[in-house]
Formats: structure tokens, C-alpha cells, sequence
């Protein structure tokens, strides 16, 4: 009886309705902290990985995490949003999708090693042959796990999740350390995402405390399958849009070309990854109540955007005045190949904020299906200019994602949107404006600093530099009477958090 009543619990979820925003403040708090601590671990390793390591070490294997990573979300199939979504869901619904995920991720791992030496034809590198079997892996172990770790988060246990993260996380880190350590080389960059997920797949099973029965042919899941292969083919889209300027690299330039761009976009990327998730998903929320009132989510869709695009410029343009120091500091010597990418990157960083954002908003009010049609857009586009760029090199690839990323895909995608929701494009460009002027005005200024000012060690450069850009932009943002009212809205809700907490 009372199993029972514990697998009753497990599935149930109209008990979480109760203080359900409280709920989701707590939860954002923690998976802030858990962002900050897989921040310091994430930064850390890349230092001293890049220290132990190769260029084309790390080019090797990007080559093969290009699939592998299209693999994985393969595997999870949108069936663990497809449980974490449902209103009412039962054992043997839960117990079937473990099963489609099982077979999902025992094929892919299959089909790994099967295209192995076809991967290696790609790049003419047989070196991949065995880096991408040994990969696939990872599609099994993954899988098994998919289904404990949605009900995990259908409970909103927060806590629960973080704890597995960091754990895992620190797990792969260590094991990848230790086997550069001990002259493994490029094989250290495979056994660390095999050794975060056994630990990831451990740890969920043993906190979700759920064991999957045998298939229920009386179970119908289609429904579950159908919004599952529906998400899966807007995150193919999305993931493709994503990694076709890699694959590009490497392709024109090789392993070392490929190293250098692998470790500056993951430099360049973690404030968003790390930032990002906890941020949208209490804005998905908070949207999603307003989306009936028009004129309360054109309000708080404009001043959200602006923040963003605040928080996002500031980390922008420290990432652009600072590149050279940043690469020295976290990756080392052997790796000024990496400095301009990682400059020409950081401009870019604008974009995934402002364009997540936008496609939270089409989420919040029921237009997924037009927000899938237009990542095919932002496919098309981004490949014709990537195309276009590599006639020009590595650079030119690199250049065209950040130009078209800038100019044509994110205003696009504003202009987009506005057809699907109360916020028109001139609302959106009216937010941004004086953030994007505001943020010229603090490079120019910040580059002629540097052209007299000048510390000896990289730490401190960072460090003071942020500081000067920090004063410089806050001055300029002050210029302008729709930021400047932001400012005050953001000073006055730390004021009232410090006094809450005091």
C-alpha cells in the first residue's frame, strides 16, 4: 500500500499548484547557484585541459561531437518534455517511453559505430574512426536515464537536479584531468562526457526512486510520441542552425583550425549557457500568465528585453576589449590562433540572448509551430552565408555567422515574430537602440584606454578593464531616458532583495 501510494505521488502533480510561484522562485534561485558552481568547474577544467592538451586534440574530437551531440538529442526523442508537459500521465505511459528511449539510444549507439569510418571519410582523418565508436556510447547510457530524469523535473525537485549536475559534472572533470594526466591525449576529451553521464544516469535512478515495468500494449502513448517527434524536429532544425559553422571550420581548416574555434566559442558561450536557462524558464512563466493581456506582455516583454540586452552588451564588450587576455589567461600558450575567433565571437554573443528571448515570447503564446518554420529560415540563411564565407577561409566562416547573426538573422526574427504576437518590431528596435549606441560609445572609448594604459598580467588586465568598461557603459546607458529607467528599476529591486534578506 503504501509503494502505492508513493508511485501515486510520483505522478501526481496538482499538490505543486500550491504557492506554484514561490515554487518557481525558489527553484531559479537554485539552479542559479548550480549554474555558478558548473560555471567554476566548466572554466576550470577548460584551464587546465588546454594546458595539458593540444589544439588538435580538442579539434578531433569537436569533429565528432558535431554528431554525437545531434545524437543525443536524437535519443531523448522530446519524450521527457513530452512527460514533464502532460497534466496526467500514468506507470506504464512513464514505462513505455523508457523503453522507446532504450531502443532510441541502443539504435543510435549502433549507427555510431556503424557510420565510424564514414565520419573519418569526412575529414580524412582515421583517427576518428575509433573516438567516434567509442562516442557512441554515450547514446545508450544517456538513454537510460531520459525518463527518471523528467520525472525528476515534473516534480520540480531543483534540488535534486543541481546536485546531480554538479556531481556528474565533477565526476567527467575529474576523469578527464587524470587520464590527460596519465598521457591519454585526445582519448581524455571522450572519457570525461562518458564518465558525467554513468555517474548522471546513477544518481538520477537512484533519486527518482522509479523502476520502469515491462511494455503496456494497453498504454497509448501516441499522443506523448507525436509531441516528442514534433519537438525533436524543431531541435534538429535549431541544432543544425547551430553547428553548421563548425563543421565548416573544420572542414576548410582541420583538427587545429577546428581546436581553436571549438574552445573560443565554449570561452564565448558560457555566460549565456550558464545564465540563460534559469533566466528563461522563470520568463516563460511569467509570460505565460500575462499572454492573455496584450498590452501587460507588451510591457513586460519590452522591459525584459531591455535588460538583456544590457546585462548581454556588458559581457559582450568586456569579451571584445579583453579577448587577448582572456585566451592567455584560460587556455594558455599555443593558443593566439584562438584570440581573433574569440573576438569576432564576442560581437556575436548578442544574438542568442536577444533571439531566445524573442522565441520565449512566440512559446508563451502557443505559436511553436511558426517558431519551428522560422529556425528552417535561420538555417537556410545561416548556411547560404557560410557558404558564401568560406571563400575567404576560416575567418570568413566566422565572420559570415557573426554578420548574418547580427544583421539579417536577429532583426529577421524580430520583424518575424511581431506577426505572431502584440509586440511589434518597432517596439523591439525601440528597446534595443539605445543599448547597441550606448555600447559603441563604451568600445570606442575602452580601445583608445588600452592603446596607453597597460598592466602586466593578464588577471589584473581583465579585471580592471571590466571595471572601466563596467563605469563607461553605466555612464552611457544614464544617456539615454528608457535605460536610464531601467537602471532604477534594477537598483530598486536588489534594494528590496538586500532588505528582505538583511
Amino acid at each position: 500500500m503504501s509503494n502505492s501510494r508513493n508511485q501515486d505521488q510520483l505522478f501526481r502533480v496538482d499538490h505543486l499548484k500550491v504557492d506554484i510561484e514561490e515554487r518557481a522562485v525558489r527553484g531559479a534561485s537554485i539552479m542559479f547557484v548550480a549554474q555558478a558552481i558548473k560555471l567554476a568547474l566548466q572554466l576550470g577544467a577548460l584551464a587546465i585541459l588546454a594546458r595539458l592538451l593540444e589544439p588538435t586534440d580538442f579539434g578531433l574530437v569537436a569533429m565528432v561531437t558535431v554528431f554525437t551531440n545531434l545524437g543525443l538529442q536524437m535519443m531523448e526523442g522530446g519524450l521527457a518534455m513530452a512527460v514533464i508537459q502532460r497534466e496526467q500521465i500514468t506507470h506504464a505511459q512513464v514505462s513505455n517511453l523508457f523503453w522507446v528511449n532504450s531502443a532510441l539510444g541502443a539504435g543510435l549507439c549502433l549507427l555510431g559505430i556503424v557510420i565510424s569510418p564514414l565520419v573519418a571519410g569526412i575529414y580524412a582523418e582515421p583517427r576518428l574512426m575509433p573516438i567516434m565508436a567509442v562516442m557512441s556510447l554515450t547514446f545508450l547510457i544517456g538513454a537510460l536515464s531520459v525518463q527518471h530524469d523528467a520525472l525528476l523535473r515534473r516534480q520540480m525537485r531543483f534540488t535534486a537536479i543541481s546536485i546531480i549536475d554538479i556531481v556528474s559534472m565533477t565526476a567527467g572533470v575529474v576523469a578527464g584531468i587524470a587520464s590527460a594526466i596519465g598521457g591519454l591525449q585526445y582519448w581524455a576529451l571522450v572519457i570525461s562526457p562518458i564518465a558525467m553521464l554513468l555517474t548522471k544516469t546513477t544518481m538520477r535512478w537512484i533519486s527518482a526512486r522509479w523502476l520502469p515495468s515491462a511494455i503496456s500494449r494497453s498504454s497509448d502513448v501516441r499522443p506523448l510520441l507525436d509531441f516528442g517527434a514534433n519537438l525533436t524536429g524543431a531541435n534538429f532544425i535549431g541544432y543544425m542552425a547551430t553547428n553548421v559553422t563548425a563543421f565548416a571550420v573544420g572542414y576548410i581548416g582541420g583538427p587545429q583550425a577546428l581546436g581553436f574555434y571549438n574552445r573560443a566559442s565554449i570561452l564565448t558561450a558560457i555566460p549565456s549557457s550558464q545564465l540563460l536557462p534559469p533566466v528563461m524558464s522563470v520568463m516563460q512563466s511569467m509570460l505565460t500568465r500575462v499572454k492573455d493581456e496584450p498590452e501587460k506582455l507588451k510591457n513586460a516583454a519590452r522591459s525584459l528585453m531591455t535588460k538583456i540586452a544590457m546585462a548581454t552588451m556588458l559581457v559582450t564588450i568586456t569579451m571584445f576589449v579583453t579577448a587577448d587576455w582572456i585566451v592567455e589567461l584560460f587556455l594558455g600558450d599555443g593558443w593566439t590562433g584562438a584570440i581573433e575567433i574569440f573576438r569576432v565571437l564576442a560581437i556575436s554573443t548578442i544574438v542568442t540572448p536577444i533571439t531566445t528571448f524573442t522565441a520565449v515570447i512566440m512559446v508563451a503564446v502557443g505559436e511553436a509551430r511558426a517558431l519551428m518554420r522560422w529556425k528552417a529560415i535561420t538555417l537556410a540563411i545561416l548556411a547560404v552565408s557560410i557558404g558564401f564565407g568560406m571563400f575567404w577561409g576560416v575567418m570568413g566562416v566566422v565572420l559570415a555567422h557573426c554578420v548574418s547573426g547580427i544583421f539579417i538573422r536577429m532583426p529577421g526574427f524580430l520583424v518575424y515574430s511581431s506577426r505572431y504576437q502584440p509586440i511589434t518590431a518597432k517596439d523591439f528596435f525601440k528597446s534595443l537602440y539605445p543599448v547597441f549606441l550606448s555600447s559603441m560609445l563604451t568600445v570606442s572609448v575602452a580601445m583608445v584606454v588600452r592603446g596607453f594604459l597597460v598592466f602586466q598580467d593578464e588577471l589584473i588586465s581583465i579585471f580592471m578593464y571590466s571595471l572601466i568598461i563596467f563605469v563607461l557603459y553605466f555612464l552611457s546607458l544614464s544617456m539615454f531616458s528608457g535605460t536610464r529607467l531601467e537602471i532604477e528599476k534594477i537598483i530598486f529591486l536588489f534594494k528590496n532583495i538586500f532588505l528582505k534578506y538583511l
